[in-house]
């Protein structure tokens, strides 16, 4: 076994990582080439057995095949004394488990990056037809900014035209048994739809900050079943676990709804305990996770399985529309789901959302109002009626509905949002700053709440209060152009010039289609005595009308609450 200091080829050991099942994974120097390298040791007692060994190779071969940024690299295979040894890169910044045993539930966005990458990585596997078979928390390691990169392929299925060397088994499916598809608990043939279930898993993890499964509390059910017999309660724990993993959706699912809107839907369908339900692969999954808005979800991408006429076949399909910007298709799916099922509140309150994106505020107040009239308690509806009174300039009713919802739900961040949003077009400044600051009280991270804190303390000309709030925002979200546009147009306001000058360049730089940042830069460049480059900007000008004169304020949009399923308050069957 290697030891810290040992001379081993080219390579001095630092430290021991971690010990799996089949070897120790080891922190090396390259004295070569100067650079840290991880060195996994197949245990000795391993490395008699000859399906072992072939694994450790297989691993070996199939990882050095592989190139892809979210997959850990293979730079050799030793072999001294009969023993095995993989080299491969070393990965500072630690494991999934370690971050989210360190942070808790994560960032949604940060979530929804990881599981994108690990997704990635995946997807060039299942091109070449292999399988993993043992996506955890622990198999995933990350580099020092963060990149996720999926390793150990030692049980993974590896056909013959991918260097595999037949390993696998009719009716065995090695795995970590938490971490196990339904169909590996069944010893089922395996598809890219294992993998899929196990990133799923891998989300829920993340967006919750613990596993689907409660093992403690299932091991306690055992004894207590077991009558405390603990070879009795091994055996009655192994059929929880198959009952968790084979037949029951996470607990949890109902308060994800309530917390990321329909991303649930997403970690719903990866997870579908019926694999045909699922993403077919990993590059499906991947695709859906990459249509995610601030709004709406995706449910799926592909409908085909769901056996369309079906009225919740069709609000997902229509979601899934909307996340790709496809309101009139969505508004079209929407409306075959109400009319296979008039009391389906959800699909009601989707179309309204369809409706609120394009603009059409009248007819998302209506179908708004059905959804309220079939579901009395569905925040999320009181909402968006009150976004589309708003939009309407109806704004004491839109107030209404916003402190209806608070009443619902009086830690409700979007009715905040939304309701100070409606102070701030009133010209209500103080208001909407109470709004504002209550949401942020909530949920720190919701960069828009405090750009539009931001202008209206820039209305209320508290600019020092509305540089701090446009700082923070950036600070968030470095590329919000949102903030930018307003901290520039405060520092124009006090007259330094040179700071809103680079504002305006930025958000030009973000968004080169910006209509008055080109307006605004050009009035800077002017103070600034640089005519032409005053002249080049104003020649960019496009004329627009709006409600509020586009040189003072620039206020984040209304944000549409995402929706939680209502089945069980309209739906019988």
């Amino acid at each position: 076994m290697l030891t810290p200091g040992q001379k081993f080829f080219e390579f001095e050991i630092i430290r021991p990582l971690g010990e799996g099942g089949f070897g120790t994974v080891f922190e090396a120097q390259d004295t070569l080439l100067n650079r840290r390298v991880a060195i996994k040791a197949l245990q000795a007692r391993k490395a008699v057995q000859e399906n072992t060994v072939k694994r450790f190779v297989q691993e070996a071969r199939v990882a050095a095949s592989l190139s892809h940024p979210n997959l850990v690299s293979i730079f050799g295979l030793r072999v001294l004394d009969k023993q095995f040894y993989l080299v491969m890169e070393y990965l500072s910044g630690g494991s999934l488990l370690d971050l989210i045993r360190r942070e808790g539930k994560l960032p949604v966005e940060q979530a929804i990056q990881l599981a994108t990458g690990i997704c990635d990585g995946l997807a060039q596997l299942h091109e070449k037809g292999i399988i993993h078979r043992d996506i955890k928390a622990e198999n995933i390691l990350l580099t020092h900014d963060g990149r996720p990169k999926v390793i150990d392929f030692g049980i993974a299925h590896v056909p013959r035209s991918a260097g595999g060397m037949e390993l696998t088994q009719a009716g065995f499916q090695p795995s970590s048994l938490l971490y196990s598809s339904p169909e590996q608990v069944r010893g089922e043939p395996l598809d890219p739809r294992s993998d899929v279930y196990q990133v799923g898993e891998l989300l829920y993890f993340m967006l919750m900050g613990y596993h689907y499964i409660n093992l403690e509390a299932l091991q306690s059910e055992a004894m207590t079943q077991s009558n405390q017999n603990r070879l009795r309660a091994q055996m009655t724990l192994y059929e929880l676990l198959e009952q968790a993993i084979c037949y029951q959706m996470p607990d949890g699912l109902g308060r994800l709804w309530r917390e990321v809107g329909a991303l649930a839907g997403v970690v719903e369908t990866a997870m579908s305990k019926d694999k045909n339900r699922r993403f077919k692969d990993a590059a499906e999954f991947a695709a859906t996770l990459r249509t995610l808005s601030i709004n709406t979800t995706p449910a799926a991408t592909d409908t085909t399985h769901l056996g369309l006429p079906d009225a919740h076949a069709y609000n997902r399909r229509g979601l899934a529309y909307v996340s790709t910007r496809n309101y009139e298709q969505a508004i079209i799916d929407f409306s075959r789901a109400v009319a296979l099922d008039p009391h389906f509140a959800e699909a009601f309150h989707n179309r309204s959302t369809a409706h609120l994106l394009m603009g059409n505020y009248g007819q998302a107040a209506a179908d708004a109002s059905q959804a309220v009239q079939l579901a009395p308690e569905f925040v999320a509806a009181y909402v968006n009626r009150g976004i589309a009174y708003a939009g309407l300039r109806q704004y004491d009713l839109a107030l209404t509905e916003f402190d209806h919802a608070l009443t619902l739900d009086p830690q409700n961040i979007y009715a905040y949002y939304n309701r100070g949003n409606t102070y701030l077009w009133m010209g209500d400044y103080r208001q909407a700053i109470t709004d504002y600051s209550q949401l942020i009280a909530i949920s720190g991270e919701f960069v828009a709440a405090y750009v539009n804190r931001g202008v209206a303390h820039t209305e209320m000309k508290n600019y020092e209060l509305a540089l701090a709030d446009f700082c923070q925002a950036i600070d968030l979200n470095p590329d919000y152009v949102y903030a930018y546009y307003n901290r520039g147009t405060v520092y124009k306001e006090l007259g330094d010039n040179e700071k809103a000058l680079a504002d305006y360049s930025r958000v030009i730089q973000l968004n080169p289609e910006h209509r008055y940042a080109y307006e605004n830069r050009g009035d800077v460049y002017a103070a600034l005595g640089r005519d032409d480059l005053a002249t080049e900007d104003y020649t960019r000008i496009i004329v627009q009308t709006a409600s509020i004169h586009p040189k003072r304020l620039s206020v984040a949009e209304s944000m549409i609450m995402p929706a939680t399923p209502l089945d069980f308050l309209t739906r019988t069957a």
